[in-house]
């Protein structure tokens, strides 16, 4: 019996072996207990024995320091997804709107380290392998403030362990695997956000282990500090990136757990008690969480109050709030023989034409109309001017419009607004450079057989007359009256006749017989939001400042929740319209196995690059521990049916609380990911890499320990045996610790992108055929 053990039994009745004593109640150890008397136990161990979870904690972050910060400066190029997050950060600085796929916090935070050191926001990382020395970007800073996150990650994994009953070795390997992992490191010290969200995430965590610690002095002062404090760690989590949510759904689980525990009328709990319970949990871990994530979206709305490069996102009042924009500068009624723009919404490209003809005769050998090709223009040119014509032309008067008009008579309000475009009206559009009108018909589009193809017709071509009338069908419209105007209405341009939507596509492009523009076709579903076009502007017409002041006054204010609301919803479906495929990115079922990377950066006059991969022998390993978790689980449900003890009852209460806390961590931050539609990439996989890492750290402690009283970094006692408590322990460690580290200095040079490798010793690191490097041979 070694020190402290007889001291825990003589206040428990010798009950160690089957009971509460030294044993978990859920997630983390039980505290009802009073601490051991340690005093003689630090008096007969070394001190390097006694203080040895300071020091393990002490080595941890000089190492994870060193391993962030490394040659941090290096490369001096936007690297990966620093082309947008930088960018973003930007754009807070400039005070310009954007629009982005994820919550606002962790590129605030981002911004903030750029505001810090005086950076202006000028740089916009427009594409990758630009330079930062040339155009003064203080990137090492911005670097550097995102590495602080990223260093902090090691420390929190070793809190968690040592908080949730692991011991100081058990919490000393997982912080070192995390620490020494080439896919944490290489996102840990860019401008980008995994790491930022993984603080919180894990933050977050810790907090509710220490928040379930004191659920026997339930309301006390440390009772509500760790509840709120895991409900904001949980709101910060959220507010960087969704993914976030799959941790607010871990909490919410073990909670949900703790209150069935709870409402048990065997434990004695009141209905009241419980209700009590309920209310504070749901407003520090509901209430509190929501307050945050509403509070960043109003701080980025507070700060991105002037026109942007996500305005076209959004609807017509809602681009009318921000300073400068187009909407308030230059919106004005569209009437009847106007010469009009039209932008897509959605990519912002311009509806032209020209004499170009279809070909006879497609790649995949159907055969066109060869009429005049309708394309969309990435640049706005004289080719992307049509004149709007009303189908009923009124005996005349129409025309007599018309030259009035042009002979520059002033007309009254009354007359122009006769002749004023509105929801619903059947109109024909003109080509103004060629002179015929536009139509569609029923023969396949070029590039998607199912669309209908686009052209222009002859305008004295009668017969086909029915194919050139257009309504004009204005989104958001409350009725009949609502009128077209440049820039604030977003508009649907259906065929009367064929039903279909005037709507074009990014990918694919047109071959070079189409000038390489984008397809227009019909599409067969009109109220796709896909399907928007906007009125870009006007021939001739530009407002005064007269008129720029009186469209400002009009503009009806819009809320801070109707904004919240619209932004949440365009969030959302853009997320999942992250569908388009690209050369890196991989299916779920592969990441464990860690089957292939992602490449960040190549430099090619120096052959050297920067290859996301995570440490392959760690992921490995974690993958082991995982299997092996996963297998004794139902061998020890199997064995307690045939009434057969193979290990000490507070063992696998361990092992059915705390480690199986980590094992669903694992799993809900793994496996929600094969329900998405969105392409997904390796990097995807960190937050569950970390649990992982975290697990193969348990089925150490679980191989070399049997001793689950209690380990953490305010409480543990000291003893020498709790260290390492035999010489295969401290073998085992050494060798996962030595086969991790080593593996991360093999693969260092693709992780930091460090120095240039031959192609030999690019081949040595393809330790699977499937890792596509760069300057193979």
């Amino acid at each position: 019996m070694s020190i402290g053990e007889g001291q825990l039994k003589a206040r428990t009745g010798g009950k160690v072996a089957g009971g509460k004593a030294g044993g978990n109640d859920s997630i983390a150890p039980t505290t009802e207990l009073a601490e051991p008397d340690t005093s003689r136990a630090k008096a007969t161990v070394p001190w390097w024995v006694r203080d040895a979870s300071s020091y393990a904690f002490s080595c941890l972050t000089v190492l994870s320091l060193v391993t962030r910060y490394w040659r941090i400066w290096d490369p001096a190029q936007v690297v990966f997804d620093e082309v947008h997050f930088g960018k973003f950060a930007s754009y807070y600085l400039r005070r310009q709107y954007y629009f982005d796929v994820h919550p606002p916090l962790a590129k605030m935070v981002i911004a903030a380290g750029g505001w810090l050191v005086g950076y202006d926001g000028g740089f916009l990382f427009d594409k990758i392998g630009l330079d930062y020395m040339s155009h003064g970007v203080p990137y090492i800073m911005l670097r550097g403030w995102v590495a602080l996150f990223g260093a902090a990650l090691p420390l929190l994994v070793y809190m968690i362990m040592a908080e949730s009953g692991y011991s100081v070795a058990a919490a000393a390997l997982a912080g070192l695997l995390v620490t020494f992992d080439n896919a944490l490191v290489a996102h840990g010290r860019l401008i980008m956000l995994d790491n930022i969200m993984l603080f919180f995430m894990l933050a977050a965590v810790y907090s509710y282990v220490r928040f379930f610690k004191q659920r026997h002095r339930a309301f006390s002062a440390q009772w509500w500090t760790w509840l709120v404090s895991t409900g904001a760690m949980l709101g910060c989590a959220a507010s960087c990136k969704l993914v976030g949510l799959l941790t607010v759904a871990l909490i919410g689980s073990a909670v949900l757990y703790d209150l069935w525990r709870i409402i048990d009328i065997r434990r004695g709990t009141t209905m009241t008690q419980f209700a009590q319970h309920f209310a504070a949990r749901a407003f520090g871990l509901i209430a509190v969480p929501f307050a945050l994530y509403l509070g960043f979206f109003y701080i980025h709305f507070a700060v991105l109050t002037h026109t942007g490069t996500g305005d076209a996102y959004h609807t017509a009042q809602f681009q009318m709030q921000l300073i400068d924009s187009p909407m308030t500068k230059s919106s004005f009624n569209v009437h009847y023989g106007d010469e009009i723009v039209f932008r897509h919404r959605d990519t912002s490209a311009y509806l032209e034409s020209s004499t170009a003809r279809y070909p006879l005769r497609y790649e995949d050998k159907r055969v066109s109309s060869q009429g005049q090709q309708v394309t969309g223009a990435k640049k706005q040119s004289d080719a992307a001017y049509w004149r709007i014509k009303p189908t009923n032309r009124q005996n005349g008067a129409f025309e007599q419009f018309m030259a009035r008009r042009k002979a520059g008579e002033t007309l009254e309000d009354a007359e122009l607004a006769k002749w004023t475009v509105r929801h619903t009206d059947i109109v024909q559009l003109e080509h103004v450079a060629t002179g015929g009108h536009l139509r569609t018909h029923d023969v396949a589009s070029p590039l998607m057989p199912t669309n209908m193809e686009f052209t222009v017709a002859a305008a004295n071509d009668t017969a086909v007359a029915a194919d050139t009338m257009w309504q004009i069908r204005i989104d958001g419209a409350s009725s009949n009256a609502t009128q077209l105007k440049t820039s604030a209405s977003f508009v649907r341009v259906v065929s009367e006749r064929h039903g279909v939507a005037m709507w074009t596509h990014r990918k694919p492009l047109l071959p070079e017989w189409g000038r390489r523009h984008q397809e227009i076709n019909g599409n067969k579903k009109p109220e796709e939001k896909s399907a928007l076009w906007t009125v870009a502007e006007i021939r001739g017409r530009v407002a005064t400042k007269a008129e720029q002041e009186e469209m400002r006054q009009r503009v009806k204010p819009m809320g801070f929740l109707a904004k919240y609301a619209e932004l949440q919803g365009l969030m959302v479906h853009h997320n999942n319209a992250l569908t388009s495929t690209h050369p890196f990115q991989s299916s779920p079922i592969t990441w464990p196995l860690l089957t292939r990377g992602v490449s960040f950066w190549t430099d090619n006059a120096q052959r050297r690059q920067i290859y996301l991969l995570g440490n392959p022998a760690g992921w490995w390993m974690a993958d082991a521990a995982l299997v092996f978790y996963a297998a004794l689980l139902p061998t020890l449900e199997l064995c307690r049916r045939r009434a057969v003890r193979v290990i000490d009852p507070v063992v696998e209460r361990h092992l059915l609380r705390s480690t199986a806390f980590i094992a669903a961590a694992w799993a809900l931050h793994y496996l929600p990911f094969f329900l998405m539609g969105r392409s997904l990439f390796l990097h995807h996989y960190l937050p569950a890499s970390i649990f992982a890492y975290m697990l193969l750290a348990a089925m150490f402690h679980f191989f070399n320990f049997d001793d689950y009283r209690r380990f953490s970094l305010r409480n543990w006692n000291g003893r020498a045996r709790a260290l390492l408590p035999s010489p295969v322990a401290a073998l085992v460690f050494v060798v996962i610790a030595f086969v991790h580290i080593s593996t991360f200095v093999f693969f260092a040079p693709l992780t930091y992108g460090s120095r240039p490798m031959s192609p030999d010793e690019i081949n040595s690191r393809r330790w699977l055929s499937s890792y596509d490097l760069h300057f193979q041979k």
